[in-house]
């Protein structure tokens, strides 16, 4: 009988805290920025480019990204109580202390608020405080038996909570691809693009092979930094967004590492 393999770690559990202050977003985001260059008591981490209303922080020795959305409150309660600005932020409850040294740098300036832990179920129902995304599904996809031909990591899912993409069949699609290309690396191929006549057309997706430097990202997993040297793309959304799978081969499992996930822009 042939033994099934054990499926990917789980997520860690999220944790939420929310605060009110009356700094202006723009000046909490530079206090941030500024505790993340200056206090050598914290991890190693750095603030992600963002747009928006939100931020995210990351680094190596995170066990996930941190999620921060700074919202400005309006009506009579704002008026009344003089905090002008929410701040709620998302982390994995291992990272906790790291959240608490980020927000020690404002003081009595933020005050906060009590909100219920945020159920982060792994079956694809929704999550109590997020719309279902990407990061969503890679979270459900990475329990499935049909994904286990490569490994879904914990900052995939991660960033993928980020990402605008909606067309989650491509992303099956991709994840398919993957597997074709591990089949052929296996046999004694090179795996080293979809293209090509032998390859049925649902499996030709644009690919990127042994990049180096910054196109090449780095991630933790398992207290080891991951070269994630290759990408591959969907089929774009119907806004035109595509979804670009940032992966690398890892010789000791034999399977592909889903590290990272990225949207790119529709094309002019």
């Amino acid at each position: 009988m042939k033994r099934r393999p054990s499926p990917p770690a789980r997520p860690r559990p999220l944790l939420r805290r929310r605060f009110d202050a009356s700094l202006a977003p723009a000046d909490i985001r530079l206090r941030l920025e500024e505790r993340t260059r200056t206090v050598a008591s914290l991890p190693t981490v750095f603030i992600l480019p963002s747009a928006g209303e939100s931020l995210r922080v990351s680094g190596p020795e995170l066990h996930g990204d941190i999620h921060v959305r700074i919202a400005t409150n309006k009506g009579a309660l704002a008026a009344f109580t003089g905090n002008t600005t929410e701040v709620t932020v998302d982390c994995r409850a291992a990272d906790k202390s790291t959240v608490q040294a980020l927000v020690a740098c404002f003081g009595p300036e933020l005050h906060e608020a009590k909100v219920p832990r945020p159920r982060h179920d792994l079956m694809g129902h929704i999550v109590t405080g997020f719309q279902p995304n990407v990061g969503h599904f890679l979270a459900w996809a990475a329990c499935m038996p049909s994904m286990a031909d490569h490994v879904i990591l914990e900052s995939a899912i991660d960033a993928g909570l980020a990402c605008e993409f909606s067309s989650f069949e491509h992303i099956h699609s991709a994840m398919h691809a993957l597997d074709f290309m591990r089949m052929v690396r296996m046999e004694g191929g090179f795996g080293s693009a979809c293209e090509g006549d032998e390859i049925p057309s649902h499996l030709r997706h644009p690919t990127r092979q042994g990049l180096t430097g910054k196109s090449a990202i780095r991630v933790a997993h398992q207290g080891n930094k991951i070269s994630l040297n290759a990408t591959i793309d969907t089929k774009p959304d119907p806004s035109g967004r595509r979804l670009r799978i940032h992966y690398g081969w890892s010789p000791v499992l034999k399977r592909y590492l889903v590290g990272w996930v990225s949207d790119l822009a529709p094309k002019a």
